[in-house]
């Protein structure tokens, strides 16, 4: 492992996160009114990428960026690995709905599932591509198609896991004092902070599973944001939904070498 390539890795994408989530913060905390753009909070998903890229290109050149891509966007891993990632979002959504009905007494509204007001006027297949291709693409590429193998090469899968969702985990920091979903949190961050952590272990199998290529991971991910970040998850689904994935990262957890 070389140390300063994962410290150059880490400081370059929270960097260009952080910088622009800055204006969405100084906006809501103290009023500043300053400028943003449309997607502004989605766009920032891609500093786990852009620092795979940078750190790729300073470290090692053309050559390190490239072997980079051909590992983490391979198709040569078993098909029933990009299943796995579907049938896991479709089980988490099933058993979201059915409890949604139980706790809350009424079916959710089926016309706004997995909708939410952050991306108005997008339908329900929109709103999918846009979490896949930002919070599962940006993030993905960086934290499971960059960080963890790059960890790997000096720790067990396990401990390269708990490194990864530890940088994961503060990464968010920012998003505390601006969006909705993770203001309203209160001691709920402890549950989240877990789920986060369990969910690192379940991603970490699912990417090992398939040679460290990201694809299945990415659709994982952007398929969990688009449950439990909807507007109707707040109320019940999204915490079943994490739920479901801690008692998944518990089983795994014996399973990472």
């Amino acid at each position: 492992m070389n140390l300063k390539k994962v410290i150059a890795y880490i400081a370059i994408s929270y960097g260009f996160t952080w910088i622009l989530w800055l204006p969405l913060l100084l906006n809501r905390q103290f009023g500043a009114n300053l400028q943003i753009i449309s997607g502004q909070f989605y766009i920032a998903s891609f500093g786990p990428l852009i620092g795979a890229v940078v750190t790729s290109l300073v470290m090692g050149g053309f050559k390190s960026l490239g072997e980079w891509i051909k590992r983490a966007y391979s198709i040569r891993f078993k098909s029933k690995w990009i299943l796995i990632s579907f049938a896991f979002i479709l089980f988490y959504g099933i058993i979201a709905v059915i409890a949604h009905r139980i706790v809350v007494g009424i079916w959710p509204d089926f016309t706004q599932f997995g909708l939410t007001n952050k991306l108005p006027r997008l339908n329900l297949l929109e709103t999918t591509i846009i979490w896949i291709l930002t919070f599962g693409l940006g993030e993905e590429s960086g934290w499971r198609g960059f960080l963890l193998p790059e960890l790997c090469k000096k720790f067990s899968v396990k401990n390269s896991t708990l490194i990864v969702a530890a940088i994961w985990l503060f990464w968010h920091l920012p998003a505390f004092w601006f969006n909705e979903n993770y203001m309203n949190m209160g001691f709920g961050i402890i549950g989240w902070g877990v789920s986060l952590t369990f969910g690192s272990i379940f991603l970490a199998w699912l990417c090992q599973g398939s040679k460290f290529s990201v694809i299945p991971v990415l659709i994982w991910h952007g398929g969990f944001d688009l449950l439990t970040a909807s507007d109707q998850a707040a109320q019940i689904m999204a915490m079943v939904c994490s739920m479901i994935v801690i008692i998944q990262g518990v089983y795994l957890s014996r399973k990472l070498s």
